[in-house]
């Protein structure tokens, strides 16, 4: 079986708790409001949108619950926001003003009581039982693509949010090196800085898009055009020169058609409701036109979202032109695929250009040493149970306490054996390369055992094309995918709004509070009023993600808010760094890869050391906290500086 599908769900819940570590970065990484108790607005967003969007409790056996009111998702989830950011806003009224230690105290109570009520009051959420029965957005349109127009727009709303993203993505290659704020105006630091940085990017007749020199850089500008079908490339490199005056006009003339097709597009293809007499599909349409539009002139790199516009239609058109071929399917999205990979790798050289070939040859040696640690225990038998494999069980732990030997011998005398990188960042390119023998080297010995190098190939493509699911002999866009692109267009919604927010005045005034919030006060600054706004503003981005998590798992328990969920966002923080919302990404990303890799590992050894295996996770993850305050105490990627910061120093 392909591990696409199992890269999709590590995607969704990766996003998910990012979307949930923004929220707590803002109340805690820039404002210093230490909010333990974070999980009850991720439980209140959660609740609310599952209560409206479910059908009247008279409809469903064993089950009693408040509201069911047959809502759709959209403005469930929006009402499921604002409850959490109002709940946010009425416990800092009492709260806000006390020590940090008494503060969290206190919101760590109320989370428990809150967990209490649903858990315990049968009427309100079905008591210590499941809330289930309400059905996922535009599940019944997959897979695609499909024969109706509905199918068709969710098919354009796919491709415009990769293509868009994409081409963002690609826009930024070789103009953010150094610090953070090197693209931004300050002044580039360290072995990466641009001898001769333009005010076009640096993209000129001379010079790849990549900043990969010579012939190979043409190849990797010629793969990340295949790969974009051309336009997401061409947008790219536009998107790095200045804009002109009339240019803009153009591109706001094309969001705003845009926009306005997408909106007739929403207005005719989906059924939504009516509620007070006033049919809401036209509002619903407003909506959509609004948000496209702003969208195309509110986007920093304004020719990404022209990328994603001018394919989107294209993918729109073909859907509905051809209906349920899956060729749609396999043009559009085979092609944002592979640009995933190829880009990856462009980022991945990049970020590690100042490493040598030696460099990169240990942290290969790294990987391939810990996959060998399993090797007894799989020639031996994982799970016979005889004699052999507890010789093979014996042989592997053993050869894993080595290993862990040996990486902190290898750290600890990094400095003679180097080449004067910081040996974290050797581990980090080992991690990778594990990732891809798991992925592309480990994923193929089952199938090459069962089917020969048919099967290799076959499961190889099916990897590789992970944005389609193979069944039967034919790709298509499944449900599970679709989440995956929903979840990640959220985060970075989200996550663009968060760092509008933080490096406004009012992100700045939030700092100086955390920083000392006597000198804040003396400036005139009400800090009783930033600070409640902070919790507001946090607490509504965990609704958001509550709501998201009861589309995915479509069924909610009390038990899965435990504050075990909010000490998990804090990890994600301390790990990518506080007063860094790209940190909170990264710290999620790791946390869940370091989940799922764990899980994986476990599958490996004998049925009744598995669990063992599994509980050991905590005390690694502990340990791995512990390591990370120890040597890195800002975290990975620290604190991000602004602009203004740097021009001070």
């Amino acid at each position: 079986m392909a591990l696409s599908s199992s890269l999709v769900s590590l995607g969704i819940i990766v996003g998910i708790y990012a979307i949930l570590a923004l929220g707590l970065n803002i109340k805690f990484g820039y404002t210093g409001l230490l909010d333990i108790g974070h999980v009850a607005f991720y439980l209140t967003g959660a609740y609310v949108t599952a209560l409206l969007v479910l059908p009247p409790p008279s409809t469903q056996q064993f089950a009693t619950y408040i509201l069911g009111w047959n809502w759709p998702w959209l403005p469930a989830i929006a009402v499921g926001t604002l409850a959490a950011g109002l709940l946010g806003m009425l416990v800092a009224l009492p709260a806000i003003r006390l020590r940090e230690d008494y503060l969290a105290i206190a919101v760590l109570g109320i989370s428990v009581i809150l967990k209490r009520i649903v858990q315990s009051e049968g009427w309100l959420a079905n008591g210590p039982g499941s809330l289930r029965g309400f059905s996922q957005p535009f599940r019944t349109h997959f897979p695609l693509p499909g024969d109706t127009l509905a199918a068709a727009a969710l098919l354009g709303f796919v491709v415009l949010v990769l293509w868009t993203v994409a081409t963002y993505l690609l826009a930024q290659v070789g103009t953010e090196r150094g610090t953070d704020v090197a693209a931004d105006g300050g002044k580039a630091e360290g072995p990466q800085a641009p001898s001769d940085a333009r005010s076009d990017g640096g993209v000129t007749r001379d010079r790849t898009i990549s900043g990969t020199p010579g012939i190979g850089g043409w190849v990797v500008d010629g793969l990340l055009a295949l790969t974009t079908l051309g336009v997401g490339y061409a947008a790219a490199r536009r998107s790095r020169t200045r804009t002109s005056d009339s240019e803009q006009r153009l591109l706001l003339g094309a969001g705003a058609l845009f926009g306005l097709a997408a909106g007739a597009v929403a207005w005719q293809a989906f059924e939504w409701w009516t509620a007070f007499g006033v049919n809401l599909d036209f509002v619903f349409g407003l909506v959509v036109f609004a948000a496209v539009t702003a969208g195309f002139y509110g986007a920093n790199r304004r020719y990404a979202p022209l990328a994603g516009a001018v394919t989107a239609t294209a993918a729109f058109g073909a859907a509905f032109l051809v209906g349920d071929s899956p060729m749609v399917a396999f043009v559009f999205l085979a092609a944002a695929s592979l640009f995933t990979w190829v880009f990856g790798a462009v980022a991945v050289v990049r970020r590690y250009s100042d490493l040598s070939g030696r460099d990169f040859g240990v942290a290969l040696g790294l990987a391939v040493a810990f996959v060998a640690c399993f090797v007894p225990l799989i020639v031996l038998g994982g799970g016979s149970g005889d004699a052999m494999s507890s010789i093979g069980l014996f042989v592997t732990m053993g050869l894993l306490a080595a290993f862990l030997y040996g990486v902190y011998y290898l750290g600890s005398n990094w400095d003679r054996f180097g080449s004067g990188v910081e040996f974290v960042r050797i581990v980090g390119v080992g991690a990778i390369w594990l990732f891809v023998i798991r992925y592309f080297v480990m994923a193929n010995i089952v199938p090459f055992q069962r089917n020969g190098a048919s099967a290799v190939v076959r499961n190889s493509v099916q990897n590789l094309l992970w944005l389609l699911k193979f069944q039967g002999g034919t790709a298509a866009f499944d449900y599970s995918r679709f989440l995956l692109v929903l979840t990640l267009a959220s985060l970075a919604m989200l996550y663009y709004l968060s760092e509008i927010t933080v490096e406004s005045p009012f992100g700045r005034v939030l700092k100086s509070i955390r920083e000392d919030e006597d000198v804040a006060t003396s400036l005139g600054k009400n800090t009783f009023a930033y600070k409640v706004q902070s919790m507001m503003l946090g607490s509504a981005l965990a609704g958001f993600a509550g709501g998201l998590t009861a589309i995915y798992f479509q069924s909610l328990v009390h038990t899965m808010f435990a504050p075990r969920v909010t000490f998990i966002a804090f990890l994600a923080l301390i790990i990518g760094g506080t007063a860094n919302n790209k940190g909170m990404i990264l710290g999620a990303t790791i946390y869940w890869a370091f989940q799922k890799a764990t899980a994986d590992i476990a599958a490996f050894f004998p049925t009744a050391a598995r669990s063992s295996v599994q509980a050991l996770r905590l005390a690694f993850i502990g340990a791995l906290l512990i390591v990370i305050l120890y040597y890195r105490p800002e975290g990975l990627w620290g604190e991000k500086r602004t602009v203004a910061e740097v021009a001070e120093e």
